[in-house]
């Protein structure tokens, strides 16, 4: 029975220091993800098919409420002319309205009213006839702060310059990857940034330097727009 007992404390003082060996073992770390990380651009031109234009309309003057009173005849002959030449109502609306006083001096200066007007032009034939009938015409408006060219489907290219970035990202990693003996096992993190440019302000001061006396429309020359897709992929490498 002594030996029993001798024999059992023997195993378990056996499987403690075992136990007590396998904790104090620390564990075997996981080995560090080897990848490379590299950039990816896309382009697409497309033809633009529609304006965003912003008219504004400014009066000065001495007497706050006649100078209100006057700007609020410009803009309203202003937006009727717009609507004239071809504009609904639904694609006019007041982007910005104030008033401010000239206090440069060290007396109170004159009061200016802005009123700007925000349109869209969906049929992109009509802009030099919208710029003529607001501006040029003398109807109200002084002035274009904003001219910008539109794409109304530009998810389709947006679409297709990002699977031209992400391909071009694809074989950078490739060539790198195979360059130095390795291969790429698959992607880790994908971050992206779009832009979309075309020409805009260089028209729109054309438009407005034109002579309002000289009988000509104001031409319109809408170019392309270029949507870029620019993409920062982390791929996974292997042997």
């Amino acid at each position: 029975m002594k030996k029993m007992i001798k024999s059992i404390l023997i195993i378990g003082l056996g499987a403690a220091l075992f136990s007590s060996c396998m904790l104090g073992r620390p564990a075997k770390e996981d080995a560090p993800v080897r990848s490379i990380t590299v950039s990816g651009s896309g382009s697409v031109s497309v033809k633009p098919d529609m304006v965003s234009m912003k008219f504004i309309v400014r009066t000065t003057g001495w007497n706050c409420p006649q100078v209100a009173e006057r700007n609020a005849i410009n803009t309203a002959n202003t937006i009727a002319a717009i609507k004239e030449a071809g504009i609904p109502e639904s694609d006019i609306s007041t982007f910005d309205y104030s008033i401010t006083q000239d206090n440069s001096h060290n007396y109170a200066g004159e009061y200016t009213v802005r009123n700007t007007i925000a349109v869209v032009i969906r049929n992109i034939d009509l802009t030099g006839k919208v710029i003529d009938a607001a501006v040029k015409n003398n109807t109200g408006a002084n002035g274009i702060t904003s001219f910008e060219y539109l794409v109304s489907d530009k998810a389709t290219a947006l679409r297709e310059a990002r699977t031209l970035a992400i391909k071009n990202a694809q074989d950078a990693a490739s060539l790198l990857a195979g360059a130095s003996g390795c291969k790429v096992n698959g992607v880790l993190e994908i971050r992206e940034d779009y832009t979309s440019a075309g020409r805009g302000n260089e028209m729109m001061f054309k438009a407005v330097s034109m002579d309002s006396d000289s009988g000509v429309p104001t031409p319109i020359v809408e170019g392309n727009i270029t949507i870029t897709s620019n993409v920062t992929v982390k791929y996974e490498l292997a042997n």
